[in-house]
């Protein structure tokens, strides 16, 4: 059946009122400057000081790299069978015969994060209430952390004067705040329905024993990490002991990347900062009397208290663990997921409970082998170009993609999105210790909102612009 005209009319109707679902035409407020603005205040002093918590940690500091490759497959030699065959009788006789190899092949998925920016009315844009309020406003401190990882870049210091690029910011500071425990809780099974939303597999995943071939689905256990549960025990315990448990785990990935000739390996043990400091307030003690308690009776021990703060000042100073006379390197990261009592019931109440993660960083001298991956926008922006579209823009080197939304009327928006995944290529030099307890005096601030150890509050909406008396604006 041909299509009628109502079906015409309809369908562009759809179309239209989809175009226009976003701008609305009510602009989201508040601007930065102008009437009922955030700094449209008269008289303010020039510095502001920005006191929003940036997140940190692993995310920040691995590398990223630019692919097209939608799912790549990276190859390994797993093993060889056994021998078939017997031994030889005569001198002449045939021997048995090697073992095949074996072999695997691991796959990644990419994630799908997008923000958009507030609404905006164009002629907005640089209006001021009069000559008292100022254009010079400076941040002392940029609340956005710039460019790390894979962070975006967008950098407002030194001025606040620039409406939409402080938009922009805005949005960046959300990719932050999703990203950072992405890259520990990211689970494809949290994909939307129609592909709109998608997360990557993140290291709670990729850190795991259940290895299996990307075409095949056979299983490949020689790929397998060192996953250990410690239970909900807290670190004072002395069943299991904290230093034994990690020092085996230290020594069986560090065994691994040597007999596996992956060495020189590096490594980096990451955990949230109050497990930190509070590991480290054990560690000395414990590590000096390591296995000291089977001593026969009337054995002496002698441990030096000004040893064992010593030993605690320079591991918090270097930001390092010490085990079998190694310093390995940690990392503070504040987007490890952490539970309590009031989330998990097998917390003490007071109390927290988080992982301990040990990635590998380099093999063989500094062959790269934990790595952030992002779609490169570039070709695809350059590719719309070429066909004479041109509402779309790629920032920091491709990672994000922007579109300049169809405007309504005056007012306007942007989206953007980024599709990354994170890339662990030796799972089998990768360790994550469970269900860790500790209780620090006081939990340090957060960056994520919505952490009841986040502190913002303000003021949200703009200050009032009381508009001057005139003949036209007396009050009734």
């Amino acid at each position: 059946m041909d299509p009628t005209w109502q079906d015409f009319s309809k369908a562009l109707e759809m179309v239209m009122r989809q175009k226009h679902d976003s701008p609305t035409g009510v602009p989201s407020t508040p601007y930065y400057h102008g009437p009922g603005g955030l700094f449209g205040v008269l008289g303010l002093e020039r510095d502001i000081i920005s006191t929003r918590v940036q997140p940190m940690g692993l995310a920040g500091a691995l590398p990223a790299r630019a692919t097209n490759y939608l799912y790549p497959r990276f190859p390994y030699l797993t093993g060889f069978q056994a021998t078939t065959g017997d031994d030889p009788d005569g001198v002449c006789d045939d021997g048995p015969i090697a073992g095949a190899a074996k072999a695997c092949v691991q796959t990644a998925d990419f994630g799908r994060y997008t923000y958009m920016t507030r609404e905006l009315e164009l002629n907005h844009l640089g209006q001021r209430i009069n000559r008292g309020e100022f254009d010079d406003l400076m941040l002392v401190n940029d609340p956005l952390l710039s460019g790390e990882g894979i962070f975006p870049g967008v950098s407002i210091n030194p001025s606040l004067a620039r409406e939409v690029l402080m938009r922009f910011v805005e949005v960046g500071v959300a990719f932050q705040n999703k990203l950072a425990p992405q890259l520990w809780i990211g689970n494809p099974a949290n994909n939307s329905a129609n592909g709109g939303y998608a997360e990557f597999p993140g290291l709670d995943i990729l850190i795991g024993t259940t290895k299996v071939d990307a075409i095949t689905g056979v299983a490949c256990p020689s790929l397998a990490s060192d996953v250990k549960d410690f239970n909900y025990q807290h670190i004072d315990d002395d069943t299991p002991d904290i230093v034994n448990v990690m020092t085996y785990m230290l020594r069986y990935l560090k065994w691994n990347a040597s007999r596996m000739n992956l060495a020189p390996a590096t490594w980096t043990v990451v955990m949230r900062p109050e497990l930190f400091y509070e590991l480290t307030a054990v560690w000395p003690c414990a590590y000096m009397t390591y296995r000291c308690s089977g001593l026969s009776e009337g054995a002496a021990l002698s441990a030096e208290a000004r040893d064992m703060i010593a030993m605690r000042d320079a591991m918090r100073a270097g930001m390092y663990l010490t085990v079998d006379g190694e310093n390995w390197p940690v990392a503070l990261d504040d987007g490890i997921t952490e539970e309590s009592s009031t989330t998990n019931a097998n917390v003490p109440e007071g109390h927290f409970s988080s992982n301990i993660y040990v990635v590998p960083r380099t093999v063989v001298g500094g062959r790269i082998v934990t790595f952030w991956e992002f779609y490169d926008y570039t070709s695809a922006v350059q590719g719309a170009a070429d066909g004479g579209y041109q509402s779309d823009f790629w920032t920091d080197s491709g990672r994000f993609l922007w579109h300049r939304k169809p405007a309504l009327n005056w007012c306007v928006q942007w989206i953007s999105k980024i599709e990354p995944r994170i890339i662990l290529q030796t799972p089998q030099l990768a360790g994550r210790l469970n269900n860790v307890v500790y209780s620090p005096l006081q939990h340090t601030r957060t960056p994520f909102p919505n952490d009841p150890y986040n502190l913002n509050g303000g003021v949200t909406s703009g200050y009032p612009n009381t508009r001057p008396y005139s003949e036209w604006n007396l009050p009734q």
